[in-house]
């Protein structure tokens, strides 16, 4: 009876994930809205002296929980940082346009501290904070870059040397090494924020036009600046104050002056920023941090259609590997967001991983050249410890498990990369913690780690490694009682969601096909799709622990398809 049900479950899924490809071939998920991505937008509105768009202010008012607080994104969880960001921006458009529903959501907030820097910045930036309290003394620069080389050379210290959140670095971090060595979102976000810094505080024109500089070459062909929401929304910020520090000056100004032609150049950068903004918006009226991620739903969706079989006849799947080869970096790797073979976004491993792997399991001809460059990519960006980080090993990155587990599986797929598997392999028994789980940066948390290592393990038939025994007990122990599993991006225990039941229930079939606690978590996915054949998706991905997280449909069709998959295919 229970084959019956998840070939019927399995049919309906297949069906609706093949409905969600594009006519490019590639498949690409609503990403949810969140707070921050919402109120940066209003913001940018409100730096030009213009009202937010009604479908702002309408969003942020309808998610303000019932306790008048504002959760980070789609889980809704009362955060501080939200709350402030909302409330800021709702404070300022009824200081301009008066209204009942926001004094009454107003009225709602509980007091909360500023304390987060990014936060302050943006209070500093409607005269509520004082700029020059934003940032850490100059002086205390080499302990700075001490730090930070300390964390990259001992990743263990991460937990006891964590730097401040309520504070920024100064300014002239900017041109130090330690700059140069962080991770590149902060290398994105610190940028723009060094110009608002600068231009309301020291104004020093070398600096200034050296940060504008970096901005300006970073800003890629879309518009954007590394396709994130937040990101490009405090690059325009950053403009639109450079603009008015021009404009003030141009009093004194010849009419052949550069300043002026610079004006029009800096509105032509502000004005393609905003239309990408735009481009972020959802239906329900808030934006999404990132405008998609179309190369890893893409991946995920054909392998797992490639998993349920026919992957050589499936058109679908045929449509979808030409669109891979039409969409890799020139450097041979993938971004997580396609921009054609532009190469303007940052090839990062994950993705790579996962194109790479769909590839090698497609039939598609004319595919060898791009999974050999896919595969040159992944052994280049290996860390000597084994481990594979999501852009530059040890420069501000940090090696993660569920990267390294992918590239283990696509180097699996492959052939001659015996050694790369084994060290990758060596690096995650290593990672296993006390309790028995791994943790993960990029979804949550500890079961999607733990997952991830015993899948990528048991494909690398390191079957009797006992890490596996223990990751497997430790998922069994975070069970919940419906048969299903779930935790927030922190790692807190939470009601279960459709994707962690998912990549829980396929890595304890893949270890032992008679696991009683995977037969709860398939009940699970059976008592939990609709109709149409998809699931309801949660908010299991992680931007970041700031930003927060978000929800993906292709998510909540993939994982628990490939665990339905795997029960038929451990029971024939």
């Amino acid at each position: 009876m229970m084959n019956d049900e998840v070939k019927s479950a399995l049919h309906r899924g297949i069906a609706f994930l093949t409905e969600q490809q594009n006519s490019e071939g590639g498949f690409e998920g609503q990403l949810s809205s969140s707070t921050f991505p919402t109120c940066a937008y209003a913001w940018v509105s409100l730096a030009q002296d213009r009202l937010p768009d009604e479908g702002l202010i309408d969003w942020l008012i309808e998610h303000q929980n019932p306790d008048g607080t504002w959760g980070l994104d789609a889980a809704n969880q009362p955060n501080r940082e939200a709350t402030l960001f909302a409330q800021l921006i709702l404070e300022q458009v009824w200081q301009r346009k008066p209204n009942p529903q926001i004094a009454g959501a107003l009225a709602r907030v509980p007091p909360h501290p500023l304390n987060l820097a990014l936060i302050k910045l943006s209070y500093a930036a409607f005269g509520e904070f004082d700029w020059n309290k934003l940032t850490l003394p100059k002086y205390l620069l080499p302990v700075v870059g001490l730090t930070k080389k300390l964390l990259t050379t001992f990743p263990l210290l991460q937990s006891f040397l964590k730097p401040p959140t309520h504070l920024l670095p100064p300014v002239d971090l900017f041109n130090t090494r330690t700059f140069e060595a962080l991770f590149i979102a902060e290398q994105h976000t610190l940028v723009p924020v060094f110009i608002l810094i600068e231009l309301n505080t020291k104004r020093r024109p070398e600096m200034i036009a050296s940060l504008v500089s970096w901005l300006i070459e970073h800003k890629l062909s879309d518009n954007s600046w590394f396709r994130v929401n937040y990101i490009t929304a405090l690059s325009v910020l950053a403009l639109i104050e450079l603009q008015k520090h021009i404009t003030d000056h141009q009093a004194t100004l010849n009419p052949e002056s550069t300043e002026l032609s610079q004006s029009a150049e800096i509105q032509e950068l502000i004005d393609g920023g905003i239309a990408w903004l735009q481009s972020t918006r959802n239906p329900d009226g808030g934006c999404r941090e990132a405008l998609n991620l179309n190369i890893w739903d893409t991946a995920l969706s054909v392998l797992t259609l490639i998993d349920i079989g026919n992957g050589d006849k499936n058109h679908a799947v045929q449509r979808a590997g030409r669109w891979f080869i039409d969409n890799q970096n020139p450097d041979g790797g993938w971004a997580f967001s396609a921009m054609g073979r532009s190469g303007s976004l940052l090839s990062d491993a994950d993705d790579t991983a996962l194109a790479t792997l769909a590839l090698l399991r497609t039939k598609m001809p004319d595919r060898t050249e791009a999974i050999q460059r896919g595969l040159d990519w992944l052994t280049a960006h290996q860390s000597p410890d084994g481990s594979c980080s999501t852009y530059l090993p040890g420069q501000g990155d940090v090696g993660c498990v569920s990267l390294t587990a992918h590239a283990v599986e696509a180097w699996c797929e492959a052939t001659g990369l015996e050694v790369e598997i084994d060290q990758a392999c060596q690096w995650l028994e290593d990672q296993m913690s006390k309790e028995g789980y791994w943790s993960d940066l990029w979804l949550a948390k500890r079961t999607y780690g733990t997952a991830c290592a015993i899948i990528g393990l048991i494909k690398a038939g390191k079957v009797t490694s006992p890490a596996i025994a223990r990751g497997v007990r430790w998922i069994e122990s975070v069970q919940n009682s419906d048969g299903g599993w779930g935790e927030d991006m922190f790692g807190k225990l939470t009601d279960s969601t459709v994707e962690q039941t998912g990549w829980c229930t396929y890595a304890l079939l893949l270890a032992d096909h008679e696991s009683s606690a995977a037969r709860k978590g398939l009940e699970f996915l059976l008592n939990h799709q609709r109709s149409d054949g998809s699931w309801e998706a949660s908010c299991v991905g992680i931007y970041w622990e700031i930003i927060g997280g978000y929800a993906d449909p292709i998510y909540a069709a993939v994982f628990p398809l490939l665990a339905l998959n795997q029960y038929l295919k451990a029971a024939t």
